[in-house]
């Protein structure tokens, strides 16, 4: 290794004597010593000192402040800023857990007799709504509800014909007794008959309704089919939806043999939600009925789902050892599906000041979260911030700004990138 490499020798100076005379002969070790120490000395010489505290840079950070000049003319409309103020807000703790379909807005649907498919309409993942016919079936049930309509129909006739002689007899003995040609016990026989065909004729209209209300209510097909209409789905039963949703479970294909005990369907509507989470006993006191809570579920990045706690489970896992806690979720983009993990974000924690902000101002430069601060009327400052989650739908930053300065929220992306740009032309 040449020490020296990179300083001139000037002809007879004491150096240029000593790079003569290293060819003839070997120096000391203490000589050796000297002169390394002194080509340290020099290298360190050139270099920049650290400054005492200053971060050792790290990869994919904000090595230096950057700054954005935009015109005030060309922030009108596009560039809107907030002035930040320290809030007092707890910290939000995860808890674990999964989405569930509501227990009372889930719907199995089943039939009240036995019988085979015939017909499926409604497949799984289907939308359907309340009174759409997803399927019929064939029973036996249907022919003896129907035979014992038609019985109940002319039993009811001749019941009636039977009252009205009856009224017609009565009729006439009262004439009779008036006349004194029909004695006292005449007319009170016609009267107690009169009286039975009336009861026996109501008993038979019971009848009549009892049998149409299985085969239309019970069985779901109509009693009386006009004999043009009668077709082949006549005497099938409809198995049909009893709410608006989607199709969850679909248990039958044509030819299945099912009994009143059978799932066919199971319905459900995704737009109300249920997540439960799992929380040790250490937050019991701190969670309360009527809180607000934030769902997330992985593989779906920048969305977060408000809702609020509905119950607090009275039952500890016995493996686990956490609390059940049920959150209500409402949600218009069907995102979240049954059964999916989530992770729900409660305030739990100590009270701590943050500043919070809306999510569209933070941006991500070189894999570092930031804002936009304005430090003159055309002149924004790019600033790296540390977050803290979120609160009430809005970021929470616990370092990077502070109160009274002004951060971009709307905008921030268009100076983000006339930052890259910039970059890019000075590159």
């Amino acid at each position: 290794m040449n020490l020296d490499a990179g300083c001139k020798l000037e002809p007879g100076s004491s150096r240029d004597y000593r790079s003569r005379q290293t060819r003839k002969r070997t120096p000391s070790a203490g000589a050796v010593l000297l002169l390394a120490f002194l080509a340290c000395a020099n290298c360190l010489s050139g270099c920049r000192k650290p400054v005492p505290g200053a971060p050792e840079p790290q990869t994919g950070t904000l090595k230096k402040p950057a700054e954005v000049v935009l015109p005030l003319s060309a922030q009108k409309g596009v560039i809107e800023t907030v002035e930040v103020t320290a809030q007092h807000e707890p910290e939000l703790q995860q808890f674990p857990g999964r989405i569930v379909l509501p227990d009372n807005e889930t719907w199995h649907v089943g039939t009240l007799t036995s019988g085979r498919i015939v017909q499926v309409y409604a497949n799984l993942g289907d939308h359907v709504h309340r009174g759409d016919v997803m399927a019929r079936m064939y029973s036996y049930d249907v022919q003896e509800a129907r035979a014992a309509y038609a019985t109940a129909l002319a039993e009811r006739d001749r019941l009636e014909s039977a009252e009205g002689q009856a009224q017609i007899n009565f009729d006439r003995m009262q004439r009779l007794y008036g006349l004194r040609a029909a004695s006292v016990e005449q007319t009170e026989q016609a009267k107690q008959d009169l009286v039975r065909s009336k009861t026996a004729l109501k008993n038979g209209q019971t009848e009549v309704v009892r049998s149409r209300t299985h085969l239309e209510q019970n069985l779901g097909v109509k009693a009386d089919v006009p004999a043009n209409r009668s077709g082949e789905n006549a005497d099938l039963v409809p198995i049909v939806a009893p709410a608006s949703g989607y199709v969850l479970q679909k248990n039958i294909t044509p030819g299945t043999a099912v009994a009143p005990a059978t799932d066919l369907f199971v319905l459900g509507d995704t737009s109300h939600l249920w997540m439960l989470a799992s929380i040790g006993q250490e937050y019991l006191t701190k969670v309360k009925l009527g809180q607000a809570a934030w769902v997330t579920v992985p593989g779906v990045s920048g969305q977060r789902f408000s809702g609020k706690i509905t119950n607090i489970g009275q039952q500890y896992d016995p493996v686990t050892r956490r609390l059940p806690v049920r959150i209500d979720l409402q949600q218009t983009s069907a995102v979240l599906r049954p059964e999916m993990l989530a992770t729900a974000e409660i305030a739990v924690g100590e009270t701590r000041d943050l500043i919070l902000i809306a999510p569209e101002a933070v941006q991500q430069v070189n894999g570092q979260d930031a804002v936009f601060v304005r430090t003159a009327v055309d002149r924004f400052e790019l600033r790296p911030v540390r977050t803290a989650g979120f609160v009430n739908g809005n970021v929470a930053l616990s370092d990077g700004v502070h109160p009274g300065e002004e951060v971009v929220t709307r905008g921030s992306f268009l100076l983000k990138s006339q930052l890259l740009k910039a970059a890019m032309q000075g590159g």
